[in-house]
C-alpha cells in the first residue's frame, strides 16, 4: 500500500494554496522560503538478507522560489531546492549514507475562467549519493496539478507527479482543505495531511502524517564497496512515513514556524531494477521548519 505513495513528496509544497490563490491578484512579484529540519533516532533495518542494524537519520530541505505576475491570470516561477537525507550507517552495510538532490524550480501558475488555478511545476537537477556524479545523476520530475476553489472554506485538488526514474513513473494525487468549523480545519493534502486546531488567531495544534520520498542514483563503486556489485550506479526509491503532532506559530503575518514530533512508521530503500529492499519502522522524530511568504 505505502509504494503507491513513492515520489509524491513536495506536491503540497509544488502547489500551495496560499502559493497558488496569488494569480490574478494585484501581487507583481512574491517570494516563497520553507525550511525545515529533522532527526530521527535509531530504527532497525533489514531485509533482502541484511541483519538487523540500528540506524539513525538527520534530514534538511531548504526550497526558495520567486514568482512574477507576467499577466492578469499567469504567474511565472522560479527557484531552487535542497534536500539532503543523512543516514548513520555502519560500515559495510549497503545502505546509502547519504541520498540528495539540488534542483532549480521552473514553473507557472494559471487561473482558469471561474474557479480553477492549474500549476505545472519542473524540478530540473541532480538526484543522487553525490559520492560520483555524473550524467546518469540528472532527472527533472514534473508535477501538473489543479484546485478548485469551491469556497473560501473548501478547495478541492488533483493532479500528476511524473518521474520517469521512479518505479512508478506516473502517480496520481488527490487533496482537500475544509474549514469545517470555526477553530478545525482539515488538510488532507500530500505530504503532510493534517487536522489542525486554532488556539488563537496566532496558532495552532495539528495532528498528522508526514511522507518524504525521491528517487536517487547510488555511484558507480556503490555495490562492489559494499559487497553487492549489482548495486554499483542502480537507482533507489526512498519512502518514509511519519505519523505525529505539532504546534505552528505565525511570529508575523509572513512568517510561520512549526516543531512536531511523533513515530518513523515506515521506511523503504527500495532498488527496484535488482530487487533488493531494506525496511526499518518504529523510531521517534522530532522536526522544525520555518514557511515565510513575502
Amino acid at each position: 500500500m505505502a509504494s503507491r505513495f513513492r515520489n509524491l513528496a513536495g506536491i503540497a509544497l509544488v502547489f500551495t494554496l496560499a502559493g497558488a490563490a496569488q494569480a490574478g491578484s494585484s501581487i507583481r512579484v512574491a517570494e516563497e522560503l520553507d525550511a525545515d529540519y529533522s532527526y530521527t533516532g535509531p530504527a532497525a533495518v533489514a531485509g533482502s538478507g541484511l541483519t538487523k542494524v540500528a540506524v539513525d537519520e538527520h534530514s534538511a530541505d531548504v526550497k526558495f522560489v520567486v514568482s512574477t505576475q507576467a499577466t492578469r491570470n499567469l504567474l511565472v516561477r522560479a527557484g531552487g531546492e535542497w534536500q539532503r537525507f543523512s543516514f548513520g550507517v555502519p560500515a559495510g552495510v549497503p545502505v546509502p549514507a547519504t541520498l540528495q538532490q539540488v534542483s532549480a524550480v521552473i514553473g507557472c501558475d494559471y487561473q482558469l475562467a471561474g474557479q480553477w488555478i492549474i500549476r505545472a511545476e519542473l524540478q530540473p537537477g541532480l538526484y543522487s549519493d553525490f559520492a560520483e556524479l555524473s550524467g546518469g545523476d540528472v532527472d527533472a520530475p514534473f508535477v501538473l496539478a489543479g484546485v478548485y476553489l469551491a469556497n473560501p472554506d473548501l478547495q478541492w485538488l488533483v493532479g500528476l507527479h511524473v518521474d520517469e526514474r521512479s518505479q512508478y513513473p506516473v502517480l496520481p494525487v488527490a487533496g482537500v482543505r475544509w474549514k469545517f468549523a470555526d477553530a478545525w480545519t482539515l488538510d488532507w493534502m500530500l505530504p503532510k495531511p493534517r487536522l489542525e486546531y486554532d488556539l488563537n488567531d496566532r496558532s495552532q495544534l495539528y495532528l498528522g502524517a508526514g511522507l518524504a520520498a525521491g528517487t536517487f542514483r547510488v555511484g558507480d563503486h556503490f555495490g562492489t564497496d559494499h559487497g553487492l556489485a549489482k548495486l554499483d550506479r542502480q537507482l533507489v526509491d526512498y519512502l518514509e512515513v511519519r505519523v505525529g503532532a505539532g504546534w505552528s506559530w505565525n511570529i508575523t503575518p509572513t512568517v510561520r514556524l512549526e516543531a512536531e514530533g511523533g513515530t518513523l512508521v515506515y521506511r523503504d530503500f527500495n532498488f527496484f531494477n535488482t530487487p533488493i529492499d531494506y525496511r526499518s519502522h518504529g523510531a521517534a522524530y522530532g522536526q522544525v521548519a520555518c514557511h515565510a511568504r513575502f
